[in-house]
């Protein structure tokens, strides 16, 4: 029997909306587009003869120089250019769930899962306490939110590589964004300008991460997908970020373009070598921080097991959402997601590792058509 005629056996209405496939397949081409735009603005500097081999095989040519393809295997790495063009369908319609900030914010509060507290909500220019009724005076419902919580982070509620993001803090120097003074009117003013915007607590970071660079709140990319066989997810990819001056007050890696990221050993929770883009556009690695000098290489993340643990955790409520980038911090108590991503950010991972070298990592990738099931 068909599930058409189980449906109408029952008087069940079709939903003829369920897939989505075209939907789903614009915002796909959407993607691409932009991914394409980026790539003919591209100063990479590849020759044209290497840019045509890369886009031949999937990848935009600032990766064949990132992952160095001209001498490692290409068969590895999952191809940015192809995966941009079917990734949107691998969570459907719970991408834009899971990319809003303020309702990802929302679920993990149900499951308890750690987060930072939203402390207000921005629409239309004006305030909402989370906690409060509403204060149509934006000044005095600002200075109770500072009142109680001294350090905010204001970022919108769909954004992606740091956009738009600051942070407001109250201290014995007054008020500052981004560390400079600021007046009350001016912050307020501000804000009164802005839409779709949420302010959260901020989130004091683990001591090693704040000793190699203090100027960012440096985080963790955790990449988890669903493993088919088994029904759960699992960590495909991990990697730590750094800041710099030129990232700061955000760690931003972004293809390289300001923060650092490094490799981890999950058994040992050490760090291994990192790396960052200079300002001639130049890949570099180093062992230690290149601003603060602080050692990167061997340094042990106090922790990192548990987090691991409990993010396993809070992705097995997602079911629906079989790929996620989240982005981690650690705490001296624990750890604290600030967000999450349906485009996971394949650079930022695969520079370390190649995807595709973990058969599990493969044919989830094979499953979802975004890579064969065997190295080409």
């Amino acid at each position: 029997m068909t599930s058409k005629s189980q449906f109408e056996r029952y008087g069940i209405l079709p939903g003829t909306r369920q897939s989505g496939r075209l939907e789903l397949q614009l915002r796909c081409l959407v993607h691409f587009a932009r991914a394409i735009f980026r790539e003919l603005k591209s100063k990479s500097g590849l020759p044209w003869k290497q840019r045509l081999k890369a886009w031949k095989l999937g990848f935009s040519s600032n990766t064949w120089l990132l992952y160095n393809l001209d001498e490692n295997d290409p068969g590895l790495y999952l191809p940015d250019l192809s995966a941009i063009l079917k990734n949107s369908k691998l969570n459907g319609f719970f991408n834009p769930i899971i990319g809003n900030k303020l309702v990802l914010s929302r679920l993990l509060a149900v499951h308890q899962v750690p987060r930072p507290r939203v402390v207000s909500i921005i629409v239309n220019g004006q305030l909402f306490e989370d906690d409060a009724p509403f204060d149509p005076d934006l000044s005095q419902a600002l200075s109770r939110t500072l009142a109680r919580y001294p350090r905010q982070v204001f970022r919108p509620t769909w954004s992606g590589s740091g956009q738009g993001v600051f942070f407001l803090s109250l201290d014995d120097g007054g008020l500052k964004l981004n560390g400079e003074k600021i007046t009350l009117e001016k912050a307020c003013a501000l804000l009164s300008s802005m839409d779709r915007y949420l302010a959260t607590e901020f989130k004091e970071q683990q001591a090693y991460a704040r000793k190699i660079f203090p100027g960012s709140t440096n985080t963790i990319r955790i990449l988890t997908l669903w493993d088919l066989k088994i029904g759960e997810p699992y960590i495909a990819a991990i990697a730590p970020r750094f800041g710099t001056s030129r990232s700061a007050p955000i760690d931003n890696w972004h293809s390289g373009d300001g923060g650092i990221c490094a490799s981890v050993d999950l058994e040992t929770a050490t760090l291994g070598p990192a790396v960052w883009r200079s300002a001639d556009n130049q890949v570099v690695w180093e062992s230690s921080h290149p601003e603060t000098g602080q050692p990167i290489e061997g340094v042990v993340i106090p922790g990192l097991r548990e987090c691991v643990e409990g993010l396993l955790g809070a992705a097995a409520y997602f079911p629906f959402c079989p790929c996620i980038g989240w982005d981690v911090v650690l705490t001296e108590d624990g750890f604290s997601i600030l967000e999450a991503n349906t485009l996971p950010g394949l650079n930022v991972v695969q520079i370390h590792t190649p995807l595709l070298k973990d058969p599990r990592t493969r044919q989830f990738y094979h499953h979802w058509g975004l890579a064969p099931q065997e190295k080409p």
